[in-house]
């Protein structure tokens, strides 16, 4: 795919509407084109000034034609109490609508619930390894050498990618890519237990935010285990790298392979 076309389907590729054969080009165009990954990540960056800057949506237009109709029938009724109890009581329905219009306004002022940046983080990685499990040979470098697929990272990125052996648990390597999360460059590894793939994401932390509950500590380390899109997730940190494993695994498999890298890791 040439820089023209990556940037004709750039928004589509952001918002995720490319087909998957599309998406895969745009990644593999990404992966070695500076002068595009310098264009996707402005465009990130001016879609996330936009989001801080526009104001929240306004209330539905349901909403409002509702309101209005219970301000009309609290006017009705309070013109009928009116006739049949005097005029001393007919503030009190109005009063009454004008809580509810106050109550409506400041509950659209409320800001919007923060995203979990993990479960965030989480689906963003299980929509990847969905959209790879489809493809027929989602790996740029097929090979079962850890080795070898160690040396190729390690020209490719600025970070060490450890190829770990999960065979013990009848888990094979398929091979390996680059792909990216944002402006996170991603080194990405395949591996497979029967029919089922597994993801194994390395990436940079840079300044990504990560809740303080919700993880498990096993022999001294955390884990983030979590669900998405039916998908098992368990995601973890060594020093500035975070590894990520995903798959329709048991989750406990997952851990068991975290905890295999994990032993592989330098102590920081």
């Amino acid at each position: 795919m040439t820089c023209q076309e990556v940037r004709a389907y750039l928004e589509a590729y952001l918002d995720r509407e490319l087909p998957i054969r599309e998406t895969l080009e745009v990644d593999a165009h990404l992966t070695f084109c500076m002068q595009c990954q310098w264009i996707q990540a402005k465009e990130r960056e001016f879609r996330a000034l936009l989001r801080t800057r526009l104001r929240r949506e306004a209330a539905p237009e349901t909403l409002a034609a509702r309101i209005r109709h219970g301000i009309r029938g609290l006017e009705r009724r309070s013109r009928w109490q009116s006739i049949r109890r005097g005029l001393r009581w007919a503030p009190l329905p109005l009063a009454l609508a004008a809580g509810l219009l106050l109550a409506v306004h400041l509950a659209d002022r409320r800001e919007p619930p923060k995203p979990d940046p993990a479960r965030a983080l989480a689906a963003d990685l299980v929509r990847k390894h969905v959209t790879y499990s489809q493809v027929e040979e989602p790996a740029e470098v097929v090979s079962s050498d850890r080795l070898q697929l160690a040396g190729w990272f390690r020209d490719r990125v600025r970070f060490d990618v450890p190829v770990p052996d999960f065979s013990p648990s009848g888990i094979r390597l398929l091979g390996g890519r680059l792909s990216d999360l944002g402006d996170r460059p991603v080194a990405y590894l395949f591996y497979a237990k029967g029919r089922q793939l597994l993801s194994l994401y390395a990436f940079p932390r840079r300044e990504l935010d990560l809740p303080e509950g919700g993880w498990t500590e096993v022999n001294g380390e955390r884990y983030f285990l979590t669900q998405s899109q039916g998908h098992a997730v368990v995601l973890w940190g060594r020093g500035e790298t975070l590894f990520a494993l995903v798959s329709l695994l048991p989750q406990e498999e997952l851990l068991d392979c975290a905890l295999t890298l994990s032993r592989l890791l330098p102590r920081t």
